[in-house]
């Protein structure tokens, strides 16, 4: 568990004038963190100040994350820029609202490639402020310098990270985001998120090359980054910071996962996964988990025999398979606990992350019952 615990209701600060201003339910995995970053030119100048509103999240989220933002600078018209990472509706799509209604003046600043699709959440085109040729940093009046760091394929074409020389934080987008083990209270990384952002790496960035040069680009930052605040997960401090870095740069992700080549060790690491699954539901389910297993789907690449169930071929997709059939109408509760136990055991087996869909609700399985009278 967490050695440090924070209101996590309130703004955090995590630097100097620096603040995680999210949303956060402990029973989840998977959390958006929107930060605030205040530049004054004396401290405790409210007229010489500007602030900048990095990743600001999903309309969902906009209560909790306004409120926050509201008590440091007093009103969202203070906001002068809101920064967007990518075009994904998690990352930005309040900021819709933010611009339409609550901060006229504000700037919205992103890469073009991203500004092309997050116009469509209906943003001022006259607000566009584009990081595609600073990349030596914004000079703001106050003093100050903000560097836009592309991170292309990070994993979106037009990834865009931000960093704060002053502060020596990077806002790194979906580079260095993960799942969050349920229950902790603080927003500060250890060694417990390294499974969940493999996991998060390993299904949603393209290849492990797109991650060697972006941590090129980290490196090459000077001053040295010393703490990194990614949109998902937990912030990265200390040592971990280089040892995450390490630890990406050499990660194989998407494609390098899909031309990897399944032989027999593999294969029996996979069933090692089932086995910890299937105990699991085992105990959740009593027998009536084996009946959950009798899937059309899953006919070609699961044998069973009486209690007994081995994966003959295709590991992953038959685990991520499995997973889906067992977790078809569960309370969320259960579902999440069978879903996490699969790829924390692929993690600690150093097998790839399985595709498995984390939301609360599950519809995968009932749709492939749809599509199974189309299959021969």
């Amino acid at each position: 568990m967490d050695a440090e615990r924070e209101d996590l209701n309130k703004a955090i600060r995590i630097a100097e004038n620096t603040y995680w201003v999210g949303k956060r339910d402990t029973d989840g995995v998977f959390h958006a963190n929107p930060y605030l970053r205040v530049f004054s030119r004396q401290p405790g100048d409210r007229r010489g100040r500007l602030s900048v509103l990095v990743d600001p999240g999903s309309s969902s989220d906009f209560a909790v994350v306004t409120s926050k933002v509201s008590s440091i600078i007093g009103s969202l018209k203070q906001l002068s820029i809101v920064f967007i990472n990518h075009q994904d509706p998690d990352v930005g799509s309040s900021a819709a609202v933010i611009a339409g209604r609550y901060a006229p003046n504000v700037a919205i600043m992103c890469s073009e490639e991203t500004w092309r699709l997050i116009v469509h959440f209906n943003l001022p085109r006259k607000r566009f402020f584009s990081t595609n040729k600073l990349t030596r940093g914004i000079k703001f009046n106050t003093g100050h310098t903000l560097v836009p760091v592309p991170s292309p394929f990070c994993h979106f074409r037009g990834a865009t990270m931000l960093y704060d020389p002053q502060t020596r934080v990077l806002f790194s987008g979906d580079l260095f985001g993960g799942l969050t083990p349920k229950g902790l209270t603080s927003i500060w990384a250890t060694e417990e998120d390294w499974s969940g952002m493999r996991a998060f790496h390993q299904l949603y960035m393209p290849s492990n090359k797109a991650l060697e040069m972006a941590i090129e680009t980290i490196r090459a930052l000077d001053p040295p980054v010393e703490m990194i605040a990614p949109q998902h997960g937990r912030v990265i401090r200390g040592p971990l910071v280089e040892e995450y870095m390490g630890r990406i740069a050499a990660l194989p992700v998407g494609l390098d996962l899909l031309l990897e080549q399944e032989d027999e060790s593999m294969l029996a690491g996979w069933n090692s996964v089932l086995t910890r699954v299937l105990t699991l539901a085992k105990m959740y389910f009593g027998d009536g988990y084996l009946a959950k297993l009798a899937h059309p789907s899953l006919a070609d690449t699961l044998r069973l025999d009486g209690e007994q169930a081995t994966i003959r071929a295709q590991g992953r997709w038959t685990i991520e398979r499995v997973v889906m059939a067992l977790c078809a109408n569960q309370n969320a509760d259960v579902a999440s606990t069978i879903k996490m136990e699969a790829i924390f055991a692929a993690d600690e087996l150093h097998l790839p992350a399985p595709r498995i869909d984390l939301s609360e609700k599950e519809d995968s399985a009932a749709v492939d019952d749809d599509f199974a009278g189309l299959i021969e």
